[in-house]
């Protein structure tokens, strides 16, 4: 008998915490963590310096570089980019390569391919919607633009203002939500899990339960 694959799919703004909540969902269910918004960082530092506009230009430095996302840090082309990716020029930029089509059915496709024959859980903006639309659970995380600010702050060491902070984040659910192209949205069936008040334990818990629920059920 063959070994049946669970998909995890998880969505949600920037400083949510889907990441994070992510990668622990995946440690303890020992599933394969994919986290698509690294790949579409990687790729915005590969194309920082090239015009846009230049569609095939675009096409060629996505054939030419390479991404390696692990559980714990991004790689292009073998290098360790990692701080870099998680700077605040870099998100902006990954949100706008995130509106080119050439992007978006590269990262897809790939991103689909990695999850395709293993057991995953999968976090990103359009991962309920578009790369795992028959994924066994969906989820879309939340949280209030402060508390999401805040926990952006933490974890860039309170280098950078609490208030550009938050107004980054706010400048980045605009684009993300307004895009032509796979715009974030909560997907139907997606969970809503308010992340807001609820610590780091009971978030992935809820997470967890919501999935043994589904996996009893055989849905």
């Amino acid at each position: 008998m063959s070994k049946k694959i669970f998909q995890i799919a998880i969505d949600g703004p920037g400083g949510a915490g889907k990441s994070t909540i992510a990668q622990e969902v995946a440690k303890r269910l020992k599933f394969l963590f994919i986290n698509t918004g690294g790949m579409y960082r990687c790729y915005a530092i590969a194309l920082k310096n090239t015009n846009l506009t230049n569609i095939n230009l675009v096409k060629t430095v996505l054939n030419n570089n390479k991404v390696t996302i692990t559980p714990n840090r991004l790689f292009l082309n073998d290098k360790d980019v990692t701080k870099e990716c998680y700077t605040a020029p870099i998100a902006m930029l990954a949100s706008k390569i995130g509106t080119i089509p050439a992007v978006r059915e590269k990262c897809v496709k790939d991103q689909q391919e990695i999850a395709r024959g293993q057991s995953c859980v999968m976090e990103g903006r359009d991962t309920t919607t578009v790369v795992l639309p028959n994924a066994t659970l969906k989820i879309f995380l939340t949280a209030s633009l402060q508390t999401r600010a805040k926990r952006r702050w933490l974890q860039n060491n309170k280098v950078e203002a609490l208030e550009q902070i938050k107004k980054d984040l706010k400048l980045r659910d605009y684009q993300d939500s307004h895009r032509a192209i796979a715009p974030l949205i909560k997907a139907l069936d997606a969970i809503v899990i308010d992340t807001d008040n609820k610590s780091f334990e009971q978030n992935v818990q809820q997470v967890i339960r919501a999935f043994r629920l589904k996996e009893a059920l055989g849905v």
